[in-house]
């Protein structure tokens, strides 16, 4: 991707020193959109522009992992497309943010570069906090209780999803494996009905193997029969809150990670927090 003048311009706020052309790489992505995801949820319109004017700046990462040795890449730049000749799954204009992001084009990067470019490292997620979850049908906060209808469930003629309105904070986006969003990634691709069940059957395994090996560490008296059929039971917005829960108390617990949250970020609402 050929970079411009104005590439170089907005690369530079984040850069100690002026960068030429040839020691960086630029690529673009589309970070997420407002289609209904594997979850059941889906960021709603006004909730992408205000997440293209968060994410600028925020680091990229491999599987959410936070650790500052995986940093790969910064996103510099972002924008909300609408696409007016296609609809979302429950019947909107189709609407997506992408962005561009750069990264140093040296040894260490050589490998990973080269794998962008024949499309093997594509898929992309984004970490990110809402205000609140409302549901598509009622219009109630999913959090207060008082809503009755279920993702996925038909009312009305229209398919129930969770809206994630209001973002407030952009953590980081991550290369991934299988992101929630199947739209998500380097380079843009719609999936075939058949390939997206497989995938959809892959992010289950992906989740349910995180709870099993944490919840290993965490409560190893606890059989791993009776951790399978708990997973089983779950939703996949539950399966991956309960893994991304057991990863914390497991990294909280173990003597090699530091933790330098603040109180405040400590007690808030672990289903405030997306990883999307």
């Amino acid at each position: 991707m050929k970079i411009t003048k104005q590439d170089l311009e907005k690369i530079g706020r984040f850069t100690k020193k002026e960068m030429s052309p040839d020691e960086l790489y630029v690529f673009s992505l589309i970070l997420c959109d407002n289609d209904i995801d594997r979850d059941g949820e889906k960021f709603t319109a006004d909730s992408l522009e205000k997440l293209a004017s968060l994410i600028i700046g925020k680091t990229g990462i491999f599987d959410h992992n936070m650790s500052s040795k995986d940093q790969i890449a910064r996103i510099f730049d972002a924008k909300v497309t609408r696409a007016e000749n296609r609809l979302t799954a429950d019947g909107e204009t189709y609407v997506f943010l992408s962005a561009k992001a750069y990264m140093l084009k040296n040894e260490k990067n050589r490998d990973l570069i080269s794998e962008i470019e024949a499309g093997i490292k594509k898929e992309t997620s984004v970490g990110c906090s809402v205000k609140s979850i409302k549901c598509s049908v009622c219009g109630r906060d999913i959090r207060s209780g008082a809503c009755a209808h279920k993702k996925g469930e038909i009312y009305d003629g229209k398919k129930c999803c969770h809206l994630l309105c209001d973002p407030e904070d952009a953590y980081e986006w991550s290369f991934v494996a299988v992101p929630a969003q199947r739209n998500a990634g380097i380079v843009k691709a719609f999936t075939p009905a058949a390939a997206a069940d497989r995938e959809l059957e892959e992010y289950r395994a992906e989740l349910k193997s995180g709870v099993i090996s944490n919840a290993a560490s965490l409560i190893p008296q606890t059989g791993r029969e009776l951790i399978n059929k708990i997973c089983d039971s779950l939703h996949l917005a539950e399966l991956r809150e309960l893994r991304n829960s057991l990863k914390k108390d497991a990294e909280r617990n173990s003597p090699l990670c530091i933790q330098l949250a603040s109180p405040e970020k400590a007690e808030k609402e672990t289903n405030s927090e997306y990883i999307i």
